[in-house]
């Protein structure tokens, strides 16, 4: 049989050890904090998504009104022609998303 270690060689292992460990746990924190450095937040995602929702929805109000105005323009020109009646006009042009006043 060998023989047994003394108690200060059990005392350097453990603390042989203990370093050796130390050292990992130092990576891992490190790399935790390069993860946290570049991770994204909900609050982030949150922010984002509604300022792009935001002009989307811009964009789209935009898109209506120009279409609302080629409408208008083809009720115009459908009410010079006597294809369509005043009041048939009013009624089209009274309906959303954007209705005109009666004249």
């Amino acid at each position: 049989m060998g023989t047994q270690p003394t108690s200060l060689e059990i005392l350097e292992a453990i603390n042989n050890f203990a370093d050796a460990t130390e050292r990992r746990f130092e990576k891992i924190e490190s790399d935790l904090g390069g993860i946290k450095a570049t991770m994204v937040t909900r609050v982030y995602l949150n922010e984002k998504l509604d300022e792009k929702l935001g002009s989307l929805r811009g964009d789209l109000v935009l898109l209506v009104r120009k279409e609302n105005m080629k409408l208008a323009a083809l009720i115009d020109g459908m009410l010079n022609e006597k294809i369509i009646s005043q009041d048939t006009a009013n009624r089209i042009l009274q309906m959303e998303p954007f209705p005109h006043l009666s004249v």
